[in-house]
């Protein structure tokens, strides 16, 4: 018998992602559920400062997708990205492999900043 509940119980919703300016936010019938943000240091590179998923939607890995949007565009315009939020430097040193051709490392970024952007829209609730 198919359902349209997952592993967890919940049902499928459909969700979005979308490029607004330096970042991507994450957004389903509910509203917005996640964001990324990035600054630039100078024209080559990247900062991410900033990644949120709303507590509701933690352990569907969306805060390594919205990631993933990032890094892809850091590829594509052959950006480098000093990981300074919390979750984005724990993921690059989670998976350095994954992240090596894109990860500033000369900068002596290596800590996350605990007073980075908060976001898009501001402090989620």
């Amino acid at each position: 018998m198919e359902t349209d509940r997952d592993l967890y119980g919940d049902h499928h919703e459909e969700l979005v992602a979308q490029k607004q300016g330096n970042g991507y936010l994450l957004t389903s019938a509910k509203g917005i559920i996640g964001e990324i943000t990035y600054s630039l240091v100078d024209v080559d590179t990247w900062v991410i400062d900033h990644t949120f998923v709303d507590p509701a939607y933690r352990g569907r890995h969306l805060g390594r997708q919205l990631l993933g949007f990032v890094v892809e565009e850091a590829r594509e315009k052959g950006r480098k990205i000093i990981p300074s939020c919390s979750y984005a430097l724990a993921e690059f040193k989670r998976n350095p492999d994954a992240y090596a051709d894109v990860w500033e490392k000369s900068s002596g970024a290596g800590y996350a900043d605990p007073y980075s952007s908060s976001g898009l829209r501001g402090r989620m609730p």
